[in-house]
């Protein structure tokens, strides 16, 4: 089953999540950057959720 991914979603991905920087990782996973980008950008996702639901009570 093909997953269609909005243009939107697209765009905005290019604006929310920068090139892998290895100056985010946590040093533990350095080694590994794929876990350690994915790890980081699923932080700045939620921090970035968190902001909107607070942003949202007001």
């Amino acid at each position: 089953m093909k997953t269609l991914i909005p243009d939107v979603v697209d765009e905005l991905y290019g604006y929310f999540v920068p090139p892998p920087n290895p100056e985010f990782w946590p040093e533990h996973m350095a080694g590994d950057p794929v876990r350690a980008h994915g790890l980081w950008s699923f932080y700045q996702g939620l921090q970035l959720g968190l902001r909107l639901a607070e942003a949202c009570r007001d």
